[in-house]
């Protein structure tokens, strides 16, 4: 069946619309595009490939694209374009679609279609795309095809400066526009304006690239190509407001500071260690917050909260009147029950989009303002106050042996400490290479600057009880709006060429193998990334579940467990990667130092998952012991 209309230029309406497209996606601020290769969406491939200081980097597989660029955009903090063709292309968008929602991270998908007249009569690659992610846009939009109407230049550039605005809006995240093209696709002869032939090793989007096309991490943010403003409010909160939080804060004697995984800011450290110290209160910081390493945050920060707020008698005696949580709940469960338990404790919540994360329904007041500028005035506020209410006064009677007297922060730093050198000591005993010694590691070994993209499951809850003090910083990403294992190799690869700098992945054995197409794009893209991968041989998480201790062993083991007994290094030479495997602490630190040289590679660390799962029990018992000897003298 032909949809070629014949009666006018069908190729010149099409590929003029795609330039004028591309054009404005550009100059609102796009970052780079992310392409899939497909027929129905040649105009805009096109356009895409020969936008002068576009980068652009080509995917094989849909549901890795959009990973990759999900990983990007949320390295650089700007929209990126991701394009597919017609049918079930643009469905394997959708796990990084739905994470990019939730997470907040701006991302513009384009999904090429036929005309509408050829839906639900049996045309070949042809379905329902408009509401394919019904629920997870801040906008969608289906464009008519191309020389159906006057004015159609304008509207597409129109089309592309309002995608831009609502991906970067005040809630981030994914606008969707379906764009249905007739026959011919393109014009008889094409004129491609500004194509170059790209180097290889830049076929993915990087900072390698064109400077001036903000391409690369260097630029803010909130800056667009050629000097333009991309929409990004900074919500602060009024004087007023802020004075009036600032006394209240003031005069809560048991408040604590905690934040999760949000948006990385690298100046939100100091502001939060004002406030922390204006008011003597301690803070919890969720590795993907972007507060765990460095020494910007001095005052008051407790790297053992996972471990301390297990034990019910420490997580009693350190019952607060005030919690102030930043950005999404914390990937830790023992924190997040600690909230939920004291009821009597307000619980404020700061989000710059006004969001209502509060999966515990248990918010009392929520504050719509940027958490930086929250921090440095609700400090100044605070120690204005302060001659009049002395801030960070507890009861005595909760302090436990050692706490500077009466200090409330002083009972979580000896908390902290006790539970930190309980888990040490319970690290130092054990001489086989396990996962808490892998993510010990990890914390000290990745160096200055570097980046590391931890997925979830386990590995990122290991890095939250694990992650000791650490002057150097280091950026901590993970794909924390839904939580999923999907997609992690190219969430990471993506993130590594954005930044330009060395980037370690730390997954397990059965994220790395949702994602082995993630493995053959690094493959093709030459990229430099090392992905660390714990190999327990099957889901370990489920070892902490309460099917592991009620469901029969041979049961447990095909359903969750899942053991694949594969050669994971052998998977990954066969992809094009540097791979070995090592089991010893100073194995895995000469490997990874040579891979943090550049390239690809792929450490294996195997670990039984029996063995993995009874330390973990015996370093919590130990750890707990010991805080409930300090806590009973």
């Amino acid at each position: 069946m032909s949809d070629n209309v014949g009666a006018i230029d069908v190729g010149r309406s099409n590929l003029d619309f795609a330039r004028a497209l591309v054009e404005s996606l550009h100059k609102s601020g796009v970052a780079a595009a992310f392409l899939c290769p497909g027929s129905r969406s040649t105009p805009l491939a096109l356009a895409l490939a020969e936008r002068p200081g576009l980068l652009q980097g080509v995917q094989v597989d849909e549901r890795g694209a959009a990973f990759q660029a999900l990983g990007y955009a949320k390295a650089v903090g700007r929209p990126v374009v991701l394009l597919c063709t017609s049918g079930t292309a643009g469905a394997n968008f959708l796990p990084a679609v739905a994470e990019a929602c939730h997470a907040r991270v701006p991302l513009v998908v384009l999904t090429a279609d036929r005309p509408p007249e050829l839906r639900a009569w049996g045309a070949p690659q042809t379905m329902e795309q408009r509401f394919l992610y019904a629920g997870f846009t801040r906008w969608s939009e289906e464009a008519p095809c191309p020389g159906e109407r006057r004015g159609e230049i304008p509207y597409a550039s129109a089309l592309g400066r309002r995608a831009v605005a609502a991906a970067s809006g005040a809630v981030p995240g994914p606008v969707h526009l379906n764009l249905p093209f007739r026959e011919p696709l393109l014009p008889a002869v094409v004129d491609t304006q500004g194509f170059v032939q790209p180097d290889p090793r830049a076929e993915v989007p990087g900072p390698g690239g064109d400077r001036d096309a903000g391409a690369g991490p260097q630029r803010h943010p909130g800056s667009a190509p050629g000097g333009g403003p991309v929409c990004e409010p900074s919500w602060e909160p009024g004087r007023e407001l802020a004075h009036e939080l600032g006394c209240r804060l003031g005069r809560a004697t048991r408040g604590v500071l905690v934040f999760g995984p949000g948006t990385w800011d690298p100046s939100l450290a100091a502001a939060a260690d004002s406030l922390a110290r204006a008011l003597g209160w301690p803070v919890l910081a969720d590795p993907a917050s972007g507060l765990r390493a460095g020494d910007a945050l001095d005052g008051g920060l407790i790297h053992a909260a996972d471990l301390l707020l297990r034990s019910a008698v420490v997580a009693k005696a350190l019952r607060p009147d005030l919690v102030v949580r930043f950005g999404g709940p914390s990937t830790s469960k023992a924190v997040n029950e600690w909230i939920a338990r004291h009821e009597s404790a307000e619980l404020w919540l700061v989000d710059e989009a006004g969001g209502f994360q509060d999966p515990q329904h248990r918010a009392t007041r929520s504050i719509r303002a940027n958490a930086r500028p929250f921090c440095t005035l609700a400090a100044a506020a605070a120690a204005a106050t302060s001659s009049a209410v002395e801030p960070g006064v507890a009861d005595s009677s909760a302090a436990m042996p050692g706490a500077r007297a009466g200090s409330w922060l002083g009972t979580w730093e000896h908390a902290d400490r006790v539970a930190r050198a309980a888990s040490d000591a319970a690290l130092a005993a054990e001489q086989r290479f396990l996962v808490p010694h892998l993510a010990d590691e990890l914390w000290r070994q990745v160096p200055a600057g570097a980046a590391l993209y931890v997925a979830n499951s386990m590995a990122i809850r290991e890095i939250d009880a694990f992650a000791g003090p650490r002057s150097d910083a280091l950026r901590v990403m993970g794909n924390r709006g839904v939580n999923g294992i999907d997609g992690l190799v190219s969430s990471a690869l993506g993130a590594a060429s954005a930044l330009g700098v060395p980037t370690v992945l730390w997954c397990g054995d059965i994220a790395l193998l949702h994602d082995v197409a993630g493995l053959l794009a690094g493959s093709m893209q030459q990229a430099d990334l090392t992905i660390v991968v714990a190999n327990d041989d099957g889901g370990g998480i489920f070892e902490y579940l309460p099917a592991a201790r009620t469901v029969p062993r041979p049961l447990f083991e095909r359903v969750f467990a899942t053991p694949h007994g594969l050669d994971l290094c052998g998977l990954a030479r066969g992809l094009g990667w540097n791979a070995e495997c090592v089991q010893s602490v100073p194995a895995f630190r000469a490997a990874l130092s040579r891979a943090l040289k550049g390239g690809r590679h792929v450490i294996e660390v195997k670990v039984d998952r029996a063995v993995n799962t009874a330390f973990h029990l015996s370093l919590h018992a130990a750890v707990g012991a010991a805080l409930d000897r300090e806590i009973t003298g």
